[in-house]
């Protein structure tokens, strides 16, 4: 939370701290599979991600994903055909899943009441998973998504949701920062796309064979595992709110 108070540099350097070594998990997931991932033109395009972000630049997004596009595809040409098409399509989902994605906690901040924001999505975020857990535990029957999670039910989503809003009712009433309908929808798609995101990190878990997606944070797992919700729903509540700022 301090780090999110203070922003600027501060919180653009935490975020690439949390970028590259998410980085470095999926790539350990990934080559398990065997697929061969460039770590240079990725970490490359995430470094000007960040800068554009922290920078407002207007096109931060094109800099950073053309950047590392042009150098993986001049890559496999010259290491034809030890590279192939799943390689090159790896390198750049890695890209845009860790660093574009986690790159909108940086806009979010710049944002008007940016840091009142960033901890508001938080909030919901953390008000989800505990709703979810706890009402999962005792009212849990019906499965959610057996194949990917089989401990997540119905039940526990929809008590997950509900906190999540009473979350965001409760933060509101405090700091005012959304009018009735925005807080609505977005502590609504928060929650929703949250609980999503984790089910995305387990769906891709599984499909590697691996229960952590690292173990940096000890008894937690990795920096993906800790941040799969905020992967999606970052950048949902960014650009909700450009659009509601038109």
């Amino acid at each position: 939370m301090f780090i999110i108070s203070i922003g600027e540099s501060w919180l653009a350097l935490a975020v690439l701290f949390l970028i590259i070594i998410g980085t470095f998990e999926f790539k350990a997931m990934l080559k398990i599979r065997g697929n061969k991932i460039l770590l240079v033109p990725i970490i490359l395009g995430e470094l000007v991600l960040i800068w554009g972000a922290w920078s407002q630049s207007a096109n931060w997004f094109n800099y950073g994903l053309g950047l590392s596009f042009f150098i993986i595809l001049f890559y496999s040409v010259f290491k034809y055909p030890k590279i192939n098409l799943e390689d090159i399509s790896a390198n750049i989902f890695i890209l845009i899943y860790v660093g574009w994605s986690l790159t909108h906690i940086v806009l979010l901040r710049n944002t008007f009441n940016g840091a009142l924001v960033l901890v508001y999505l938080f909030l919901v975020i953390w008000s989800t998973d505990t709703g979810a857990y706890f009402a999962g535990r005792f009212f849990g029957k019906t499965k959610l998504a057996p194949l990917v999670s089989p401990k997540k039910t119905i039940e526990g989503a929809i008590g997950g949701l509900l906190l999540g809003l009473l979350a965001a009712f409760i933060f509101n009433l405090f700091f005012q920062i959304f009018t009735a309908p925005i807080l609505f929808v977005s502590a609504f798609l928060i929650s929703i796309l949250g609980q999503v995101g984790d089910l995305v990190e387990s769906c891709f878990k599984r499909l590697v064979g691996i229960k952590d997606s690292g173990k940096i944070i000890p008894g937690h797992g990795g920096i993906l595992d800790r941040f799969d919700s905020t992967i999606l729903t970052a950048p949902a509540l960014f650009y909700l709110l450009a659009f509601l700022d038109k």
